[in-house]
């Protein structure tokens, strides 16, 4: 009578890393795995080993790159920046570019053709993140007395501001019952919506 354990051993299947192997649907074996027993793969281990392999190696694979940028703006110094919209006039060959970040400010940033930036800050005080912010430029026909020109600017603090494009100046203030996650123009130009929808008259 044959040992078991032996037969067991004959049993086992033991694989080339050189050869394709295959495995015979008979000799399968469904195996449980408790997902709360496996440990999470550690990526910081690894990184830890290949420092240790290399010491002399650079600190990060990538390599640094040259700041190829044309103008860098720093109004929200080290705050998180959540929202840019942009604008380009063509007949004054100047972009507007509209900030908002976790600092609850909104700027309004004016880049010339010399690539010189002038900023003004938005000045209604919010008492949040600002989250969104657009421009109805893009929208409005030469008739500035049918559609004036509005940058919004909507923030968590439940408030949809408008301003005067050219100057910053503030012209409306809108509450809303809750936190704005996004602001954007009606193709006519004149309205802005977030949730709902006010027509500024």
């Amino acid at each position: 009578m044959s040992d078991p354990s032996e037969e067991h051993e004959e049993q086992q299947i033991v694989f080339d890393d050189n050869e394709e192997s295959f495995i015979n649907l008979n000799e399968a074996v469904e195996v449980e795995v408790n997902d709360d027993d496996v440990p999470m793969d550690d990526d910081d281990d690894d990184d830890d080993d290949e420092v240790e392999e290399n010491p002399d190696a650079p600190a990060s694979n990538m390599e640094e790159q040259p700041d190829m940028s044309i103008q860098t703006i720093t109004s929200h110094n080290s705050s998180s920046v959540y929202t840019v919209a942009s604008h380009y006039d063509h007949s004054t060959n100047c972009l507007s570019i509209i900030t908002g970040g976790g600092d609850d400010k909104a700027f309004l940033h004016k880049l010339d053709n010399n690539n010189a930036v002038a900023t003004v800050l938005l000045a209604h005080a919010h008492t949040d993140s600002v989250s969104s912010v657009a421009s109805n430029e893009k929208y409005i026909s030469e008739d500035l007395t049918k559609t004036p020109k509005y940058i919004a600017v909507g923030a968590y603090d439940g408030s949809i501001v408008l301003y005067n494009p050219d100057s910053g100046e503030k012209i409306k203030v809108l509450d809303g019952p809750t936190d704005v996650e996004f602001v954007s123009f009606h193709p006519k130009g004149g309205s802005v919506s977030y949730r709902y929808s006010y027509h500024v008259q």
